[in-house]
């Protein structure tokens, strides 16, 4: 499976069967996604237009592109994903693609409950905003890295260029989990076999 990062919480996730897009990226956050993109699936924070979406986005591998953006549980073309529903009609997900499970926090404002962490405990890749207001900043994002265990972690929506919103550099977050000298790559590859032992937090390039 591959990952990529397109900026602040949009991620193009590749794996054998479909393609997977998170939190589309549009014109008032300052950046854009990449001319031409597509996805079999969407999934969003938060309430999307579907027509829009399907407009913008073509499908890779399906007849048209899926859309997801409120809790439930929805398996689509061999993939499996589970919304959770957290407040002011925000959902966080976990998607299993390729005998992985992703977490995936997008716009998280605050602390989830016991019951939604126990929905996340032990994903195999943990995406997770760490910028601070309006997302969870980053003692909060350690806090939770700590409670799911994943053995990814990848951080988002944190202050880059063109964002127009105003966030806390990923070196607040590296800082409070206590990592140094950390390279930002282009892409993650990560399958079953290769999952660390130890955590590891990756930064990912914002290829938007």
């Amino acid at each position: 499976m591959e990952i990529k990062y397109l900026g602040h919480s949009c991620f193009r996730i590749k794996g054998k069967q479909m393609v997977v897009l998170t939190n589309l990226l549009d014109d008032s956050s300052g950046l854009k996604l990449p001319s031409g993109s597509t996805s079999d699936l969407v999934i969003s924070s938060s309430p999307a237009s579907e027509q829009k979406i399907k407009t913008i986005i073509k499908p890779v591998k399906r007849e048209e592109t899926f859309v997801i953006d409120r809790p439930g549980e929805y398996e689509v073309g061999g993939l499996f994903v589970l919304g959770i529903g957290f407040k002011s009609k925000i959902t966080v997900y976990v998607v299993t693609i390729d005998d992985l499970r992703i977490g995936f926090l997008g716009s998280l404002t605050d602390k989830l409950s016991d019951k939604q962490l126990e929905e996340l405990d032990g994903v195999d890749i943990l995406l997770l905003p760490v910028g601070g207001r309006p997302y969870i900043d980053s003692k909060q994002a350690n806090f939770l890295v700590d409670k799911i265990q994943p053995s990814f972690v990848i951080p988002m929506a944190y202050k880059m260029p063109g964002l127009k919103i105003d966030l806390e550099t990923v070196d607040e977050f590296l800082k409070e989990v206590g990592v140094q000298d950390t390279k930002a790559i282009d892409k993650l590859l990560v399958s079953k076999e290769s999952l660390p032992l130890e955590r590891e937090i990756v930064v990912l390039n914002a290829k938007g």
